[in-house]
């Protein structure tokens, strides 16, 4: 599909935004290749044989079982720093 100003103005005005004059090749170059990757993917094999799962795979599992533990001490005792029983560690997320 071919995509020019005229479809993008159409398209936004059905889609109700009011695209700029300036910056309507942007959006055409976007537009382009979207349906360029679009197209890509419509053209992707999926036969349904592709798509099956090899079920010669043995997957291995185990039974959950209970381990031992560390006492909170004693992981407590190598930390830099702690609050209680917690790690103390520098805060890096800024609230907005």
């Amino acid at each position: 599909m071919s995509v020019d100003k005229k479809l993008v103005l159409k398209i936004s005005k059905l889609s109700r935004l009011s695209i700029e004059e300036k910056s309507l090749g942007s959006f055409v170059k976007s537009f382009s290749e979207i349906l360029n990757y679009i197209d890509l993917l419509n053209s992707a094999s999926n036969h349904e044989s592709d798509l099956k799962m090899d079920s010669n795979i043995d997957y291995a599992q185990r039974d959950d079982t209970v381990i031992s533990k560390l006492p909170i001490d004693e992981v407590l005792k190598n930390a830099p720093k702690k609050d209680g029983n917690f790690f103390s560690v520098k805060k890096i997320i800024d609230e907005e």
